[in-house]
């Protein structure tokens, strides 16, 4: 069996007293495609963060593509490809052209 693209477990973030995250578990299979839907303020953008590696997490574990994000963070990033919802050329070019020059971007 291979590892999961994604596994995490009791991820918690707070920024202050404010609680963004709270206990999120998240398993997600190797090959397959995975959309986090939720509300404004729900912690979508934190759970991506702290899975990207840009914060880390108060709490929990997590692993990408089988490499533990607190001990192997360097890897993760090495087997990611992170770009945001918007970007300075959103309204010039399509979603195939923005991923093509992330990819561009990462070589």
């Amino acid at each position: 069996m291979t590892n999961p693209a994604i596994a995490a477990t009791g991820l918690r973030k707070s920024y202050g007293d404010k609680v963004v995250l709270d206990g999120v578990d998240l398993t997600v299979p190797a090959g397959t495609v995975f959309a986090l839907l939720g509300p404004n303020g729900a912690g979508k953008t934190t759970a991506v963060k702290i899975l990207s590696t840009l914060v880390t997490a108060d709490a929990g574990q997590a692993a990408v593509a089988g490499h533990d994000l607190a001990t192997d963070a360097h890897r993760v990033r090495a087997a990611i490809g992170v770009t945001g919802q918007f970007s300075a050329v959103d309204g010039l070019i399509t979603g195939l052209e923005n991923m093509l020059l992330m990819a561009d971007l990462h070589h």
